[in-house]
């Protein structure tokens, strides 16, 4: 049974890879560099989100098209709900829970654009009388320090979280097709 979730996958990697390769042609540019590096990121956390995707389509989760895991723990959620047990889904759950793991570093940086983009869009302009009606997700707190959140992005930090993401992936996919 083919993953309809796996191009999804490779495809925000590869242009993650893409990405982190420009950035580092326009380090002399600064703002190109950010723009670059915060794309980067956000390519990373598409395939995150995919991953997790692929995995509950793995496991044949059984959910629809746009409800899909949204997070490590939605994901384990589901998978105790049809009382399966996955190495996998538990791995990333502990992975989202460890402060300490690269996955820390890029969920702070993704909840960091998110929420800049968040306010931005939830301010109004009292003398318009204008106001968003873009819908508002209050995100979780995931234990996130606010050292993470303050660090800058660079692309040697992207590149480690490119670089976990990948092997993360990797490791599960195959682990996955021993049995």
């Amino acid at each position: 049974m083919s993953n309809p979730y796996t191009g999804t996958v490779a495809s925000a990697l590869r242009k993650a890879q893409l990405l982190l390769q420009s950035s580092a042609q326009a380090a002399d540019t600064p703002l190109l560099e950010a723009s670059l590096l915060e794309a980067a990121v956000v390519q990373l956390w598409r395939g995150y989100r995919g991953f997790l995707a692929e995995q509950g389509h793995q496991m044949q989760l059984g959910f629809a098209a746009g409800a899909e895991p949204e997070t490590a723990h939605a994901l384990a959620h589901l998978v105790a709900q049809r009382g399966k047990f996955s190495g996998e889904a538990n791995e990333l759950v502990s992975l989202a829970e460890n402060p300490d793991s690269w996955f820390a570093g890029l969920c702070g940086a993704w909840h960091r654009l998110w929420a800049l983009s968040v306010s931005s869009a939830t301010t109004s302009n009292p003398a318009s009388g204008v106001q968003s009606v873009i819908p508002v997700r209050q995100l979780d707190d995931l234990g996130r320090s606010a050292a993470t959140l303050d660090q800058p992005l660079t692309r040697e930090r992207v590149q480690e979280w490119y670089q976990g993401l990948s092997e993360l992936i990797q490791r599960q996919r195959a682990h996955s097709q021993e049995w």
